[in-house]
């Protein structure tokens, strides 16, 4: 994905709807590697045009950059037979037998979350044409976990907010959007380490809500976020300038010159270089801070070639970035 020109804040956005088959138990159900095959083979036949990688036949590295591209969950590699089918430009991702029996994804690097639902909504469509989908009336789409159940779909917008990390005002803003049945996860969603000042707020709830108010209400709280963060950005230019850039300028030493370099402060560092380039400090026009935080993960890093370390590694790209 490229650099996103609109806001410096927003990274990507996606919407996930979650679908389930009639005639299969659920994957978490699966006694053998059989039954998820079948199902693989079902949503492979209704979406001809997509690629599928079986997470059987590809390596565990190979699945751990999928992973880090935000293309799989952690879940859907543990599973006994499971898979994901991809478009050619991998902004359209399917994950089979995760949770669910089909989790559709559609990704994009601005925030028009309306045009990702339609994109979702039509293979979606596709998929109830030719299978048979969990439905109830009363209910909606019927899901494993209860809290997915309802329109089944959670839209979620990545945001870079450095600002709001460094005033320590992200605990106060999680509590307040909580109330409105939205959270504020790490970069890999529930339960992960917040990495690059990077925050995800997605949806919680799915039922009693359209998908249409649950995109309207997150793109208000998310727009609010980015008042918020670009507020703080201009008190600390103003207010902080010398310490903001000493910060920035120390991350950039540190960048061009480390020879080491674990994830954490790699991915602080290039969250502060960027700071820096949106605030006018520096000027990097080669710069990608979305393709940086994908390259320093380990799973790019592995080449036993070298036999060097994933440290070293992370350190030798980013050096190489960063000119």
């Amino acid at each position: 994905m490229q650099q996103n020109e609109t806001t410096p804040v927003v990274m990507s956005s996606r919407i996930r709807l979650a679908r389930n088959l009639n005639n299969h138990v659920h994957p978490l159900m699966f006694t053998s590697d059989v039954e998820g095959q079948k199902v693989i083979n079902e949503v492979q036949d209704a979406l001809p045009d997509l690629k599928v990688l079986n997470m059987q036949t590809i390596t565990h590295t190979d699945k751990l950059k999928l992973v880090a591209k935000h293309l799989i969950s952690k879940e859907l590699i543990e599973q006994p037979a499971s898979a994901v089918l991809l478009n050619d430009d991998e902004s359209l991702s399917i994950m089979v037998n995760e949770e669910d029996h089909i989790r559709i994804q559609t990704m994009s690097s601005d925030m028009d979350l309306e045009a990702l639902y339609q994109e979702a909504s039509e293979i979606d469509d596709q998929l109830d044409r030719a299978l048979d989908i969990s439905f109830d009336e009363d209910l909606g789409y019927l899901t494993t976990c209860p809290t997915n159940i309802g329109t089944g779909m959670r839209a979620s917008v990545m945001l870079h907010l450095p600002g709001l990390s460094i005033m320590k005002r992200m605990n106060r803003i999680a509590q307040t959007i909580n109330r409105f049945g939205f959270t504020i996860r790490g970069i890999f969603g529930e339960g992960s380490q917040v990495y690059g000042h990077i925050y995800q707020v997605s949806n919680q709830l799915t039922l009693g809500r359209t998908e249409e108010q649950i995109i309207e209400t997150l793109t208000e709280i998310v727009q609010q976020i980015i008042a918020e963060e670009m507020q703080i950005r201009k008190q600390l230019d103003y207010h902080n300038l010398v310490e903001m850039q000493d910060r920035i300028y120390r991350s950039l030493g540190l960048l061009r010159y480390s020879r080491i370099m674990s994830m954490e402060e790699a991915s602080t560092r290039l969250s502060e270089v960027k700071l820096g380039i949106d605030l006018g400090y520096i000027d990097l026009p080669e710069f990608n801070f979305n393709q940086m935080m994908v390259a320093i993960q380990s799973p790019f890093l592995i080449d036993e070639a070298q036999q060097i370390s994933i440290k070293e590694q992370r350190a030798n790209i980013i050096r190489e970035h960063i000119k």
